[in-house]
């Protein structure tokens, strides 16, 4: 009786381990496919949040660093003005939206975007809210005039 008992709690186990694993890997295609559809023939990803609060072309990378992608972000924000593009240098950026008239589905949406843009790597480069991790001056300049 003990190993029957035994047998149908691993049962349940296992079952609600895979039904949690495949809930997940769907979850994960779902928000692959989000992110695919959101994203333009230049690769800029739309996160229909603006999180840089600034118009136009934000430039995204530590300010007076050494490393390379500071120094990649130095190089377009100054071959931008220098092509009379306007371009700003920040630092970073806050997380702070209007929640109030979201769903709970969008606002998790949201966050999963924002939290995927915080794993591409630097420079992040938005042009009017839309990012792009590492883009050339071409891809930037195409996506500025396409806006």
């Amino acid at each position: 009786m003990y190993r029957i008992i035994l047998t149908v709690i691993a049962s349940f186990a296992l079952c609600f381990a895979g039904y949690q694993w495949h809930k997940s890997k769907q979850e994960k295609k779902l928000f692959v496919q989000d992110i695919k559809s959101r994203t333009d023939q230049y690769g800029f990803l739309d996160i229909s949040i603006n999180l840089t609060g600034n118009n136009g072309i934000v430039i995204m990378a530590p300010i007076n660093c050494p490393s390379r992608q500071a120094k990649i972000a130095d190089y377009l924000a100054t071959e931008l003005n220098n092509q009379n593009i306007p371009a700003t240098r920040i630092n970073g950026y806050t997380f702070s939206p209007d929640l109030n008239n979201m769903t709970e589905r969008e606002i998790n949406q949201m966050i999963k975007r924002v939290q995927h843009v915080r794993t591409m790597a630097a420079p992040l480069v938005f042009v009017n809210g839309k990012v792009k991790s590492n883009p050339t001056i071409e891809d930037i300049k195409r996506e500025w005039e396409l806006q």
